[in-house]
């Protein structure tokens, strides 16, 4: 047998080697990456022997390496995708290529960020900028790596990035890249609840978008200011920008449209006397999303419906929507938010019951069948929401004070303390961004209204801290002097167990004499 000579075998290595690039590329452009990652290892041979030689292409064929890697998801993709990317910034500083050094040490950010490691993002920007002019530097990259911190909750660090960039925004960006970081500042401004910060990027994002008829960026930012004046309580300017939103965007597809008519509806719902109009906007929305078979969406606004029902005590109708709502929530493909919908949902319809049973004129000393079937129904649903606890993160603390209010009407005495000693303790505890209103946690940075008597509650803006003062039956006005008496109580004092139980007897005891006579 001969054996082929190194000299008659290197060109046929050189042909494989081309050939495997060329397949390889042609994977990565169609987004075949478990197709790309079957060529890894040839791949990897090729760069190594080109590293000293043509450092520009190895660092290439490293970066769509590390794409491949990040984009498959699989287990330890993204460890393998940061080791991966920082070749390639070696290779591209050796080459002298600034984009591709932009571009690889923008994608290794992202995986630090996805990884945890947020500082190490940070500081790894820090010295890009340092051997980078800012002018230079890619935006898509730069708006990606904000995205990816947004995604992340990390509002603040976005913030600092795109706020570092305003001048080269300003000065060189085109003009759907400005509308882009406008809108991502204003938005981030708005999770802080500084809303007249947000509303100056959200005009400066329509001024452009009008100049460049880019009308869905403009439609953007007009739901954009719609949402903060209603935040705001400034409920004229709310609708007439969401009108003007709803005109502009009429052609973006019916999930804007959708969006547009929910925040009307929130926005009519807050108002005394106007809650039926808002119940007409969640309605078109809940057509135009059960079209869609948008499972999130549709969840979310047959949640709102429901709830506007129940505040004009349209009782058949609010089960019917809140009912529909737990349905959807089986259809959600993330299974940790469909049991956070789940949840909220079945809470709801708990508090529904509640609230049906207490609209009764009959007294609660010898509740007739009737009512003590709706009081069971708001207990099994109340009940029903807390075997989703274990798969929801905060647990909002008005499901124990149903629960509490629904022991006692059933003579579970012992039961309907626990539960209210639950909801103080909870409330208490609740960390400084938890809006009491909208029951949403805020930015961990972002502005909010303290009440000023019990020292407890907190709200994401003047207007729901307005709300919440003297909307619904257990009001903040009932509350808050039961509050106020429980964050005082210090843990370890003898007399601690019996001021607590004395605070619980008296809210029973104001309870029993809000129930109609």
């Amino acid at each position: 047998m001969v054996t082929a000579s190194p000299a008659v075998a290197a060109p046929q290595q050189v042909i494989a080697s081309a050939t495997d690039a060329a397949t390889f590329n042609q994977l990565y452009k169609s987004e075949d990456w478990t197709g790309a990652l079957e060529l890894e290892s040839k791949m990897s041979a090729i760069a190594n022997r080109m590293e000293s030689s043509n450092p520009e292409p190895a660092g290439m064929i490293n970066f769509m390496l590390g794409d491949a890697h990040k984009e498959m998801g699989r287990e330890g993709g993204i460890q393998q995708a940061t080791l991966y990317y920082t070749k390639t910034v070696e290779l591209a500083k050796k080459a002298g290529n600034s984009d591709i050094v932009t571009e690889g040490a923008f994608r290794l950010s992202e995986c630090y960020v996805e990884m945890g490691r947020v500082d190490e993002a940070m500081d790894l920007h820090k010295s890009l900028c340092d051997e980078i002019e800012k002018e230079s530097l890619d935006p898509e990259a730069i708006l990606s790596f904000a995205e990816i911190l947004g995604d992340h909750l990390e509002h603040s660090r976005a913030l600092t990035i795109l706020e570092g960039y305003l001048e080269a925004i300003e000065r060189s960006w085109e003009n759907q890249n400005q509308c882009r970081a406008y809108e991502m500042i204003a938005r981030i401004y708005s999770d802080k609840n500084d809303f007249a910060k947000s509303n100056v990027y959200f005009e400066r994002q329509m001024s452009i978008a009008k100049e460049t008829k880019n009308v869905e960026s403009e439609a953007s930012a007009l739901h954009g200011l719609g949402h903060n004046y209603g935040r705001m309580g400034d409920y004229g300017n709310a609708m007439a920008y969401l009108e003007q939103a709803l005109l502009t965007g009429s052609e973006w597809g019916d999930n804007f449209i959708g969006m547009t008519y929910t925040a009307m509806g929130d926005v009519l719902v807050a108002q005394d006397g106007r809650e039926k109009e808002g119940i007409l906007m969640f309605q078109k929305c809940c057509g135009l999303f059960e079209e869609g078979n948008t499972s999130e969406a549709c969840t979310r606004v047959f949640l709102k419906l429901g709830q506007a029902y129940r505040s004009i005590g349209a009782w058949d109708d609010a089960i019917a929507s809140l009912e529909k709502c737990i349905q959807i929530t089986e259809s959600i493909e993330d299974e940790s938010l469909g049991n956070e919908w789940n949840f909220v949902g079945k809470q709801s319809l708990g508090n529904t019951y509640l609230e049906k049973f207490y609209s009764s004129d009959e007294s609660i000393v010898g509740i007739p069948e009737r009512n003590d079937e709706l009081i069971c129904k708001a207990l099994f649903w109340s009940e029903a929401a807390l075997k989703n606890c274990s798969s929801v993160g905060q647990i909002d603390p008005t499901c124990s004070l149903d629960l509490a209010q629904e022991y006692y009407s059933l003579g579970h005495s012992e039961n309907a303390h626990c539960a209210l000693k639950k909801h103080l303790d909870g409330t208490v505890k609740l960390g400084p961004s938890y809006c009491q209103a909208c029951r949403q946690t805020c930015d961990k940075d972002a502005i909010m209204e303290k009440c000023s008597v019990c020292k407890v509650a907190r709200y994401c803006s003047r207007a729901h801290s307005i709300q919440a003062w003297k909307k619904g039956r257990l009001c903040h006005k009932v509350m808050c002097p039961f509050l106020q008496r429980w964050r005082k109580i210090k843990p370890g004092k003898v007399t601690t167990i019996e001021l607590r139980d004395e605070l619980c007897n008296d809210f029973f005891e104001r309870l029993l004499a809000s129930k109609p006579k």
